[in-house]
Parts: structure tokens; sequence; C-alpha cells
């Protein structure tokens, strides 16, 4: 009895099907697919420089017959501040509260069924943009798919915070 061959299904294929036909392809093939629509959708004007390769694209087009297709659904997070779980925040120093709010992000992102790699856009406010650079590398760690995104400095931030990240997009598939 010949083996059933898996089809490793292209953006091509999903182009050619219709809504009806897509959004009966099992999930799993759907999921792959939304990786393959993030990273099409994800676009770079020009040439950046060396501190921002990886770290953003310049734009994201919504491709949203292909979002349709796929039963793919945005989420839209608030903010993310440096607390831990019992509400507190544990450390003044940045590198400590820059990695505690990523941290934070990423269980938001299991918990609504999606992964850092599914981020298209950020907004990052930081008390003092002196530590853009220390605040990249711990960044680097946990999204490495080059959202939209601005680090923007804000001396109003919460007295205790030194990173809010907020108007956080991502996508996931729907079952």
């Amino acid at each position: 009895m010949a083996k059933a061959v898996k089809k490793n299904y292209t953006l091509r294929d999903l182009d050619k099907m219709s809504i009806e036909k897509a959004q009966r392809l099992p999930f799993t093939v759907r999921d792959k697919l939304l990786d393959l629509v993030l990273k099409d959708g994800r676009k770079i004007g020009g040439k950046q420089p060396a501190r921002q390769v990886g770290l953003m694209c310049d734009w994201f087009e919504e491709d949203v017959v292909r979002l349709q297709k796929i039963k793919a659904v945005k989420i839209c997070c608030g903010g993310f501040i440096p607390v831990a779980s019992n509400g507190e925040v544990p450390t003044l120093d940045p590198n400590g509260q820059f990695k505690l709010v990523f941290e934070n992000i990423k269980n938001a992102m299991k918990k609504a069924g999606t992964s850092m790699d599914r981020i298209v856009n950020a907004m990052i406010f930081m008390k003092n943009i002196d530590y853009w650079g220390q605040m990249n590398d711990v960044y680097r760690k946990y999204i490495k798919c080059s959202p939209t995104r601005a680090a923007i400095g804000c001396q109003d931030l919460n007295k205790t915070y030194q990173i809010e990240v907020v108007n956080l997009f991502a996508y996931k598939v729907a079952k």
C-alpha cells in the first residue's frame, strides 16, 4: 500500500485556494502557513543600520485574504510591565526588568495560543533611553521575528518601572 505524501503548502498554493478549501486544511497545515504569511508581510524599505538588523522591520503588510483563508486571529495586547506573578516589581535593575517584561510577554503569548515569533508590532517605552542597547540585547533573545516596533524614552513611566511594552499585536490560527 502506498504511503500518503504530506504536502508542504506554499503561499502560492494558498493563493490558488478558495477560502472554503483553505479553511478545511488541517490546523497544523494552516498553522505552518501562518508563519509563511507573517514572514511575507514583514517588509524592509532599504538598508538597515547594523544595530537594527533583526530587531525590526519597516512595515507589516496585513494580507487579510490570506489570513482569512487560514482562519488567523489577531491578538491585541495592552501593556506589559516588569511585575512578578505576585504583582510586585522584584528589581529596580534595568536588565532584570527588561528580562521580566519579555518573560511576561512570552507567557501571555503562550496563554493566548501563539508565540513570540508571531508578534508583528510592539511599542516600547523606556524610562531611560540610554539603556536602549541593553534592552535590545534582551529583546533579541526573546523576539527573533523582526516586528515593526518603536522604542521611546519616557521619564514619566511609573517610578519603579524601567520599561513598558504596549500596543503589541500577534497572530494565531483558530482551531
